[in-house]
């Protein structure tokens, strides 16, 4: 007479079933992962060769392009100090929070050894709005480089 196992046949059904769910699972259902495992990590947002998403091409480079004339004026601010290097590029990045407002904006590389210049666009940066990201749900990363010339007044 052949013992038999209590349960059998349950455990037998869930073995099947956890079986079959986890083919299915691992061949239809898992996240697309980018090796690291974490799908938060990955844009939602189409970038193009320099990484820049759409938002970042129109709103951000927009908003700029807005306010480059006081940019302007911090350097011409700059330029009445009698400084030794006239022109150069500075580079800046900051993140938008969702409601469109730039916060840590921090120097990355200048040209142009300033503390007073790079002060005034770092407070520049700070006063606009931008529109909100399509990301409303985190910070979106904007990064640019402002590049500075001397004018030189030819008479005319």
């Amino acid at each position: 007479m052949k013992k038999q196992i209590p349960y059998q046949k349950e455990i037998i059904l869930v073995t099947i079933t956890t079986l079959i769910l986890s083919i299915v699972y691992f061949f239809f259902l898992r996240p697309n992962g980018n090796g690291n495992g974490n799908q938060f990590t990955q844009p939602s947002m189409e970038v193009d060769k320099k990484g820049l998403s759409p938002y970042h091409k129109r709103e951000v480079n927009f908003t700029i392009t807005k306010h480059k004339r006081k940019i302007q004026i911090c350097y011409n601010l700059y330029l009445e100090t009698k400084p030794k290097i006239e022109e150069g590029k500075i580079q800046f990045d900051w993140q938008i929070e969702p409601d469109g407002v730039p916060i840590k904006v921090e120097l990355i590389q200048s040209d142009l050894p300033s503390d007073s210049l790079i002060n005034c666009i770092q407070k520049e940066i700070s006063s606009w709005e931008f529109p909100p990201p399509p990301e409303r749900s985190q910070n979106t990363y904007a990064e640019y480089t402002f590049f500075f010339k001397k004018d030189v007044n030819v008479p005319k």
